[in-house]
């Protein structure tokens, strides 16, 4: 009897237990259901895709981004319902359904620009945006680009080109073509206006006559410079005109044959006022040429003497006031005066001239020597004389 008694007391103390047991841990069983039905809860999101790899994705709509478990393809818009998910990675979209959405569903930014590409892909404002991709547009072209700006990054959708830019901006891309005028120390264009500087690339050089298609950045110093960055935004695309030196023009490659009147530094003709240079030649040699013309001078591409001075013509029985020449004769007689300039009496046969000595050229000639001279008829007191310019011009006999 007492057994039984004990027993009793020993199953109400469990059923007791069990109770309060189902007291204490059902409001916690209850929470958990509560926490699975707001983890299944569905999410809608539309953006672009700005990543992809296997099995993980993500979009950006521009003013946030989510990750998505899946392979996307970037570049194109989706709008996704899903489920969040918690890991230690962060919060992930488990996605239940994917499809593919337009422009129209985002809200894009438009933005103008130059394309430009070195590195990287970039607009140019002239503030330098970096595009997260490259659109398939010609570099230096002026486009207006519909896209997504998220972080640092700008992601193009859709742009439209207007071509290239129209007049220099400064530390902006411009593309200008001319006739290559100078190569030292920098190149130097003729566009058809005005001259523009070039900053080539490391190991780049062009040649002079050559017409050329540059891209590059703008910048204002004492001339139109651009800085050129790449030697693929260089074209050769022709040569200058060849024309007589009567008609040439700047960028034009003048040709002539013409007599030397001075030599030195440069050569001075007698066939223009521009003074030649890049080629050197006697006074009184006959030069055959192709030039570069410039905006006061000529530089020497192809020049060569066709005619010594040495073959002129003794033009002593036939001097021609201002007109150079050559003199053969003997020397009849020196007069040297207190001031150091000099004369001397040039004579051949019946004809005669003077010949001026200048104090600073220190000539010294002797009676009955036989001399070959070079320079320009003029007077002296009313009398035909023969002036030279330097030493080289006097020669005993016949000049080399």
């Amino acid at each position: 009897m007492v057994k039984s008694r004990r027993l009793d007391i020993v199953i109400l103390i469990g059923v007791l237990v069990v109770l309060l047991a189902m007291r204490f841990y059902s409001p916690a069983v209850y929470q958990k259901s509560s926490t699975n039905k707001q983890e299944l809860k569905l999410v809608n999101f539309t953006g672009l895709c700005i990543y992809s790899s296997p099995g993980f994705s993500v979009l950006t709509n521009g003013e946030k981004k989510i990750a998505i478990l899946g392979t996307l393809k970037t570049g194109t818009i989706y709008k996704v319902s899903g489920i969040m998910l918690n890991s230690t990675y962060g919060n992930r979209l488990k996605p239940v359904n994917i499809s593919r959405t337009n422009l129209s569903a985002l809200k894009l930014k438009n933005v103008t620009g130059v394309f430009w590409r070195d590195e990287g892909c970039y607009l140019l404002t002239p503030s330098r945006i970096k595009l997260a991709w490259c659109p398939n547009a010609t570099k230096g072209t002026l486009l207006k680009v519909e896209g997504i700006n998220y972080g640092h990054l700008f992601y193009p959708m859709n742009f439209s080109s207007k071509g290239y830019p129209k007049n220099p901006e400064n530390g902006m891309p411009f593309l200008a073509e001319g006739i290559v005028i100078y190569t030292s120390p920098n190149a130097v264009i003729w566009n058809g206006t005005e001259e523009i500087r070039l900053y080539l690339p490391y190991h780049t050089h062009l040649k002079l006559g050559e017409r050329v298609r540059v891209l590059g950045i703008v910048k204002f110093y004492s001339m139109l410079t651009i800085v050129v960055e790449s030697p693929e935004d260089i074209k050769i695309i022709g040569e200058a005109r060849k024309i007589s030196i009567d008609e040439a023009s700047i960028g034009d490659i003048a040709e002539g044959t013409c007599m030397v009147l001075d030599s030195g530094r440069a050569i001075s003709l007698n066939c223009t006022t521009l003074k030649l240079y890049g080629f050197s030649a006697k006074r009184g040699d006959i030069v055959k040429f192709e030039a570069i013309r410039r905006k006061s001078s000529l530089y020497c591409l192809k020049c060569i003497v066709i005619a010594s001075r040495n073959t002129l013509s003794n033009d002593i029985c036939t001097p021609k006031l201002g007109k150079f020449g050559k003199i053969e004769g003997k020397v009849k007689w020196v007069r040297v005066y207190k001031n150091g300039f000099g004369l001397a009496n040039i004579t051949r046969n019946s004809c005669w001239v003077l010949l001026k000595l200048p104090k600073s050229m220190k000539i010294s000639l002797r009676e009955n020597q036989t001399i070959t001279a070079f320079g320009t008829f003029t007077t002296y007191r009313g009398m035909p004389a023969f002036q030279v310019k330097s030493r080289e011009d006097i020669c005993s006999k016949r000049c080399s």
